[in-house]
């Protein structure tokens, strides 16, 4: 598992819906790289990774980027209009990565001058940032989902050269369009993982962010995704992993468990990226189907970590964190496993998770620390893991995740 295996899979949480993901900015990234290798090859890398992450800052949206076709529709949306600086602030904080997040601040600009964020013009937008304007445009018009829709869609947005982009950038991708068989790939879905992975072993992304450390920094923004799209929950993420971490370590579990836990626990919600903001941020009683659509983040959260399946790693982190609403009495989602068979760390997470839960400041469940573990003792046999609950006992006596909430 590299940086540029964990980046697509975070590039496929923004395009991720319950009923699937239409992998838009996987395709911005391929169409994008593919353009910068004929006039910039220099510049490949960093347009293929700016093409990932391009919309990470427009997660939170009442609707999903691509929604917004007009220009007129996404300056009129404050959170729309924001998202380049959002993005490129967050690609900031990864090491060896302010290039991409330059390119991905301008990414909106238009050749004219009357775009956004900035209102630069001409040359003064560069040119890797000029190429994902033209490849999202295209993408976001359907062109890349059939010859037909490449056709009829390539026509209506031609008259935008000149303004949107230049006559060169147009020039450039009619083109490369006599690549036949990169353009078919691109438009059969099930040949987009083994694209993404091949660009991500071809064009490493920066070796600052080949260690554990930044790994982890990469999980945290899985987090912090999260916490935009549903602020009213916002902290959850870090505290559950922080609490699985240590819990993980009062049981006696193994190192790489212990590790495992606390990075489980920063993805371990990254499903509810998918769901409607309405939904996610409200606190009120929801309906038998808005129950059903919520559940639904625990799949989508084992599909975003699973996208690339020539990856293992980050396949077993996904195994972990999407299954810590089973139940111990098998009754839970999304594969109502039982007992032991749900993973030890799975069954960690499931104890802290609703832990956190009760003790959030929010509608009329918060709790006390005492409390909350009186609710878990209810629940050791059917919901949770006796033996987990226990050791949540003995750990929150100890007064160690209080020390932990007053340090963060």
């Amino acid at each position: 598992m590299t940086s540029g295996h964990l980046l697509a899979a975070m590039s496929y949480m923004t395009d991720i819906a319950p009923e699937g993901c239409c992998c838009h900015s996987w395709r911005v990234a391929l169409v994008g790289q593919r353009l910068a290798s004929i006039v910039a090859p220099d510049q490949r890398r960093d347009v293929f990774y700016a093409g990932l992450l391009q919309d990470l800052g427009a997660v939170g949206a009442q609707q999903h980027i691509t929604h917004y076709t007009s220009l007129s529709a996404q300056m009129a949306d404050q959170h729309i209009l924001t998202h380049p600086q959002r993005s490129a602030a967050i690609i900031e904080w990864l090491p060896g990565m302010q290039a991409v997040a330059d390119l991905v601040r301008y990414h909106h600009e238009w050749w004219d001058g009357g775009a956004y964020p900035e209102r630069r013009s001409g040359n003064n937008i560069p040119l890797g940032s000029q190429i994902l304007r033209l490849a999202d445009s295209v993408d976001t018009a359907g062109c890349f989902t059939s010859s037909s829709n490449l056709s009829s869609g390539l026509k209506q947005l031609a008259v935008l050269t000149g303004h949107a982009w230049s006559n060169d950038i147009w020039r450039l991708l009619i083109e490369s369009l006599s690549d036949g068989e990169f353009y078919r790939s691109l438009m059969t879905p099930e040949m987009l993982p083994e694209m993404i992975s091949k660009c991500c072993v071809e064009l490493e992304a920066s070796s600052e962010l080949e260690n554990e450390d930044s790994t982890e920094r990469i999980l945290h923004i899985f987090a912090a995704m999260v916490d935009l799209k549903a602020p009213a929950t916002a902290g959850h993420s870090l505290r559950t992993a922080r609490y699985a971490k240590s819990l993980a370590g009062y049981c006696g579990l193994y190192p790489e468990e212990v590790t495992m836990a606390y990075r489980a626990g920063l993805v371990h919600d990254c499903g509810r990226v998918g769901l409607p903001a309405s939904l996610v941020n409200r606190s009120g009683r929801l309906t038998d189907k808005e129950k059903q659509l919520v559940r639904a983040h625990a799949a989508m959260t084992i599909r975003v970590l699973s996208c690339l399946p020539d990856c293992p790693e980050m396949i077993a982190i996904g195994a972990i964190a999407g299954h810590d609403h089973e139940r111990y009495d098998g009754q839970g989602y999304p594969d109502k496993i039982a007992g032991n068979n749900i993973a030890p760390v799975s069954r960690v997470l499931s104890a802290v998770d609703a832990f956190d839960a009760m003790r959030a400041a929010r509608s009329d469940r918060l709790l006390s620390p005492k409390a909350a573990v009186v609710r878990l003792q209810q629940g050791a046999g059917t919901q949770f893991d006796p033996e987990v609950v226990d050791a949540m006992v003995e750990l929150v006596a100890s007064g160690e995740l209080e020390e932990q909430d007053a340090a963060a």
